[in-house]
């Protein structure tokens, strides 16, 4: 396939139809044109045609001038692998040609459709792959465009449950309104301990959360073993007592084992904290 001319080119006269008999000059060389007229691609999976394609006698090898193609059927042209290229529709992306190279050039001379496998092989994906393509649309939707044939899913996938609509189409949170209620800052702190699924480029692996109850301020501190929880919570409260004029009087959490120790017990009935 050659891009550097302006129209498609045969030796054989018999290529064509509507032929127009008249002379143009060639790209690069003053070739004799006796003629132009249009050409069909018959062994593509749908009709693909060379218009105004000029008729060189001399012409040794046939040339295809690839913008022109591309326009002229709405398709484009993608190389995949050294050994040949697909032709495709500009709209759906279904392979309308394979055509196969073992030499330096690119030649167009395509497969019997029998050995060119179906386009719906080479487009068919998941269920859960078109599910995250197309937003998030329920199991009806997306049946709905397999049916009219819109979209092309593989049968035998099995549907998994998505975690992104689990959590971003709840219209309410799982737990109860909150009865608490505070009327100074620290009057409640609320405290989790995250566990990332990864870990940190600094090395770590939990992240300790302390949530105001009354502004709804949260402090974030990563940390690399669960051992450090105490003494993080102790820089946290400190924190607040030098920089707030304020102390902790209730404190929340879980009662995972980060918080379920010695240390912790003690320091809470020593200074009064109520958890």
């Amino acid at each position: 396939m050659d891009t550097g001319a302006t129209s498609h080119m045969t030796a054989n006269r018999g290529n064509l139809t509507n032929i127009s008999n008249h002379v143009i000059v060639g790209s690069g060389h003053n070739i004799l044109v006796i003629g132009h007229g249009n050409a069909l691609l018959p062994n593509s999976q749908s009709p693909l045609t060379l218009n105004q394609c000029l008729h060189a006698p001399k012409l040794i090898k046939n040339l295809v001038f690839a913008r022109k193609f591309t326009i002229d059927n709405g398709v484009f042209v993608e190389f995949v692998d050294p050994f040949g290229f697909f032709v495709k529709d500009l709209q759906t992306g279904m392979p309308l040609m394979r055509c196969d190279s073992s030499g330096d050039l690119y030649p167009l001379t395509t497969r019997p459709p029998t050995q060119l496998s179906t386009p719906s092989s080479f487009i068919a994906l998941s269920n859960n792959l078109w599910h995250n393509r197309l937003g998030h649309p329920g199991a009806a939707i997306i049946s709905s465009l397999h049916r009219n044939n819109f979209i092309f899913c593989k049968k035998s996938q099995h549907n998994s449950i998505c975690q992104s609509c689990q959590f971003g189409k709840q219209i309410k949170m799982s737990f109860y309104e909150s009865l608490s209620h505070t009327l100074l800052p620290f009057d409640i702190v609320h405290s989790d301990l995250w566990t990332s699924p990864t870990l940190s480029y600094g090395g770590h692996r939990y992240y300790i959360l302390f949530l105001d109850d009354f502004t709804n301020f949260l402090w974030n501190f990563p940390i690399a073993h669960k051992s450090q929880v105490y003494s993080t919570f102790l820089h946290f409260r400190n924190h607040i007592k030098t920089q707030f004029e304020r102390d902790i009087k209730c404190f929340q959490c879980d009662n995972r084992e980060e918080y379920e120790n010695t240390s912790f017990d003690n320091f809470c009935e020593q200074e009064g904290f109520i958890t």
